[in-house]
């Protein structure tokens, strides 16, 4: 049954239902150029558990369709939302799941004033908000580093400036033309919109685009945000959609093997990963996939965390990544050689002034000894230097790490780069498989147990990550590819690893490699870590 919510300027909104309205209550919003019937799959398989509610968008379905450009403002989108919670949820707040523009509205309502305290939950499907979107292309064209990111997502974006062409996109979904490139791009998934909501739909790209990406606006959303990011979506590269962090700081992050139609494609993975943050955000204890999804995320839940201001350089640096250039020169320019005293690292020009003034002293003092008197120490006292307190030899230390393993940084030796590296990835909330018991396979067993993941020889559930030393990979491909959000597999052979990868390209297949068991498990946790959700 649909009926009808009323918005603040009158526009009508046509609503459905459907399960138990004693249930929590999870709304759906649909993007462009859809109506609400692309969430008929995932509705189905939450309304046994939750109250689902369904609506048309102004200008498309069933509801009414606003005469001027500015009917269409984010503002007025939010204002739908608002009107249809007062309806279908007046006193308990309501978990947001959206997708597209669905979800680009969505973002502008939870982190903005109007709805401060009617969303318990937000699921964010293709669809980043467009003040985020303005910062993040602001931030990756400051740096060359930056240019690949920002260029790949303008070129996934050329469909924008087309529509703000006045008449000739109107045009083209009227010929059947716009319908025929749809489908080109993304497949039967994409359904068969209708023509008058693919016209007025443009209006949502020419009200609010140019004003947002120009001008945006620091936007944070303090409600539970989980991001969704199809990793084959041809019109928002995960990189746009999953660097919100900053903005969000109770994140939570899968990137799906998926198109951007991903909830007509794969309604149960939708399905399923909203329900985990919605019984979480009810009291439900976190699931092995939401502290999978936050680990991707990196975010800290601790009271001390959500106190401060989360996304911020400080934070980032005592919670979890190493200290930014920025605040390093902040702290040196406060704090002077009190800095070197505090453990942070010494200016360099610091360094090199107290250097002369007081030579070798320094280094018995505490104080970085000079490269030139650390070689000729070396020369005589080889590993005794490091035993005395100077800083040890590159080499020294890399052999070192191989015998000792973690424990040089206990005892109070600089920790190696790729020690640094395994020991930041972790693995809370993964489950990972280890076939076999050769040398390798308890070294690799061991490093990911250190690093948090739950480590099994086998089972009935489906692992994130399986390192095979007994050739079953394809049967644990299988499961991971029947679940749908993908998973990581460790082989030795490549030619093996290059089968599976073409068999079952959602997920992330990594050739082991040789020399020591120990050596090899190292590596294997920095290529999963890069490759962290990738798939899973």
């Amino acid at each position: 049954m649909v009926r009808r919510v009323v918005s603040r300027d009158g526009t009508r909104i046509a609503v459905a239902e459907a399960g138990d309205p004693a249930a929590p209550t999870v709304v759906c919003v649909h993007g462009y150029p859809d109506d609400r019937s692309v969430w008929d799959g995932v509705a189905a398989r939450l309304a046994d558990r939750f109250h689902v509610v369904t609506y048309d968008v102004r200008g498309a379905g069933e509801s009414d369709r606003p005469a001027r450009r500015d009917g269409y403002a984010l503002d007025r989108l939010a204002e739908d939302l608002a009107a249809v919670l007062d309806e279908v949820s007046p006193n308990r707040p309501a978990h947001l799941v959206a997708h597209d523009w669905g979800s680009i509205q969505s973002w502008h309502a939870v982190s903005g004033d109007l709805l401060r305290g009617r969303i318990a939950s937000f699921t964010s499907i293709s669809g980043p908000s467009l003040d985020h979107a303005g910062h993040w292309f602001r931030t990756r064209l400051r740096r060359p580093s930056g240019w690949g990111p920002a260029l790949r997502q303008l070129v996934h974006s050329t469909y924008i400036v087309f529509f703000q062409i006045p008449l000739v996109p109107e045009l083209g979904w009227r010929s059947g033309v716009g319908r025929r490139v749809l489908r080109r791009l993304s497949g039967s998934a994409a359904g068969s919109p209708a023509v008058a909501d693919a016209v007025h739909g443009l209006e949502l790209y020419r009200a609010n685009i140019g004003a947002r990406l120009s001008r945006p606006r620091p936007r944070p959303a303090e409600v539970p945000v989980q991001v969704l990011a199809p990793l084959d979506d041809p019109y928002v590269t995960p990189a746009l959609q999953t660097d919100v962090a900053r903005w969000a700081p109770r994140l939570w992050m899968r990137r799906l093997p998926g198109g951007h139609w991903i909830p007509r494609e794969r309604p149960d993975v939708i399905a399923r990963c909203t329900a985990e943050l919605v019984d979480f955000a009810e009291g439900a204890p976190e699931s092995r996939g939401l502290r999978r999804a936050r680990a991707a995320g990196m975010v800290d839940f601790t009271p001390e965390r959500r106190a401060r201001t989360a996304g911020t350089e400080l934070v980032d640096s005592v919670e979890r990544a190493s200290e930014s250039v920025a605040l390093r020169r902040a702290r040196t320019v406060e704090a002077g050689p009190v800095g070197a005293v505090e453990g942070a690292p010494e200016r360099r020009g610091r360094r090199r002034v107290r250097a002369v003034e007081a030579g070798p002293v320094d280094s018995v003092e505490g104080a970085p000894e000079r490269r030139g008197r650390r070689r000729v120490r070396a020369v005589g006292a080889g590993l005794v230097g490091a035993v005395e307190g100077a800083p040890e030899r590159r080499g020294r230390r890399r052999a070192r790490a191989v015998e000792a393993g973690p424990v040089d940084s206990v005892e109070g030796a600089p920790e190696s780069r790729g020690r640094r590296r395994a020991r930041a990835a972790r693995f809370d909330g993964y489950l990972v498989v280890v076939t076999g018991e050769s040398r390798f396979a308890r070294a690799v067993a061991a490093a990911f147990a250190g690093a948090g993941a739950e480590v099994r020889g086998d089972g009935p559930d489906v692992p994130d990550v399986v390192v095979d030393s007994r050739g079953t990979a394809r049967e644990f491909a299988a499961r991971m590819a029947d679940r749908g959000e993908g998973g990581q597999l460790v082989l030795h052979d490549p030619a093996e690893a290059a089968r599976l990868q073409r068999e079952y390209p959602g997920l992330n297949v990594i050739v082991a490699g040789d020399g020591s068991p120990e050596r090899a498990a190292r590596r294997v946790l920095q290529a999963v870590a890069r490759n962290r959700h990738a798939g899973i």
